[in-house]
């Protein structure tokens, strides 16, 4: 894959990785640095394809037109690779790689229903945007610790799972000037795997009356998850910047899970991933974790976390300069701009002024990396999208005069 080198405009100083590992350490750069497709700030193919036209780009054979299923870019999200002039018109400075299925995609099992068993042992039926978790779940009437451990549709990393090239790729990425970054090698975190595989409220139900059994299924998980980052840091870890991983532990109004359950069920395997991480790479550990978190940010930071996304401003103790005054010295923020309303329903002059207020809030003094509250929609007009990242560009010139 030939890699266009990165682009240095008059006004810039750096270039984009200089840029992004002077934010990650808590420096101010020449700009703000944003987010796009990178460790975990993507967009559905609905509005994908919606932006593309609204900037006048061609669809691109095989990996649009046909890109799903892919070895290089299946996901139940339905999140098409980003085109490359995508990235340089909105000026992204980050890049990813991500670890492939070792063949095509091919369901392990299918029903008669037309829901299937994918790659990771998921229960899934095709949605209208994403592949829908179904019932039963596959772990769902699981009663023994064997059961769990001996489940016939768990990947198989060595065989299921590849990095070939992905070394090559990552520096090339690196010698053209961007900051590389990985996504996670499974389909979610220790957590949401786990009750993906088992149904949440069976496995909130095992946290209190059949822990053993919780615990089986975290570490089979954790297991998975280590030997995939395993293969891929040892391709790659030279080079990133950012390795991508995460639960959502929060809702819509506050956590999801008690602190009590979360340090004694989730937080060890979590901390396993992290040190892993860090003990391969010197990259950052970029936490994806959505709704009202803010109860879980301390844990987050001892754990190793070092950059946590997306920070939903719409959610109860989600307000990021509130944020930044309290976890900002130890912790960089990426994300923080409304999707609920703003981005999906609002005018580009509300756009605009959302992402002045974030800059406001969380840039100064680093620490901060534009992104969306969550995933682009379906239903985001690209005139919104597009507004974001050129007011990323024409607010976020360091110092921060806002």
């Amino acid at each position: 894959m030939r890699v266009q080198k990165a682009r240095k405009y008059p006004t810039e100083k750096y270039t984009p990785k200089e840029r992004v590992l002077r934010i990650l350490d808590h420096q101010e750069a020449d700009r703000v640095t944003a987010e796009l497709g990178g460790a975990m700030s993507y967009v559905t193919k609905q509005a994908y394809f919606k932006l593309k036209h609204h900037l006048g780009l061609p669809l691109l054979l095989g990996d649009e037109i046909d890109y799903w299923p892919r070895p290089s870019s299946y996901s139940s999200w339905w999140l098409p690779p980003i085109d490359e002039e995508i990235y340089r018109r909105f000026r992204i400075d980050f890049r990813p790689v991500r670890i492939k299925l070792a063949g095509p995609f091919v369901p392990k099992k299918i029903y008669p229903d037309g829901s299937f068993v994918d790659e990771w042992g998921y229960h899934r039926r095709a949605g209208e945007t994403y592949l829908e978790l179904a019932a039963p779940f596959a772990l769902e009437h699981a009663e023994t610790v064997e059961e769990i451990e001996n489940d016939p549709y768990w990947p198989d990393p060595e065989k299921e799972r590849s990095v070939e090239g992905l070394g090559r790729l990552a520096k090339a990425i690196d010698d053209a000037g961007y900051a590389v970054c990985c996504a996670n090698p499974g389909s979610g975190g220790a957590w949401e795997t786990a009750w993906y595989r088992r149904g949440f409220h069976k496995f909130a139900e095992d946290m209190y009356f059949r822990p053993k059994l919780a615990h089986a299924l975290m570490n089979k998980v954790t297991e998975l998850q280590l030997a995939m980052f395993d293969m891929l840091l040892d391709e790659v870890g030279d080079y990133c910047v950012m390795i991508g991983t995460g639960d959502d532990l929060g809702g819509q109004t506050s956590g999801l899970i008690s602190l009590e359950k979360y340090r004694a069920f989730i937080k060890p395997y979590e901390k396993r991933m992290c040190d892993l991480i860090h003990s391969k790479t010197e990259a950052k550990v970029y936490f994806h974790c959505c709704g009202n978190m803010e109860m879980f940010m301390n844990d987050l930071i001892e754990i190793g976390v070092d950059v946590v996304n997306p920070v939903q401003p719409e959610c109860p103790d989600m307000d990021l300069m509130a944020l930044k005054e309290k976890y900002g010295n130890r912790i960089t923020f990426c994300g923080g701009i409304g999707s609920q309303h703003i981005l999906s329903r609002g005018s580009k002059a509300e756009v605009e002024a959302e992402v002045r207020r974030a800059i406001k809030a969380a840039a100064t003094g680093g620490g901060y990396i534009a992104a969306p509250g969550h995933i682009f929609q379906p239903e985001f007009p690209p005139e919104n999208i597009a507004a974001m990242y050129d007011a990323v560009i024409k607010y976020g010139r360091y110092p921060i005069k806002l």
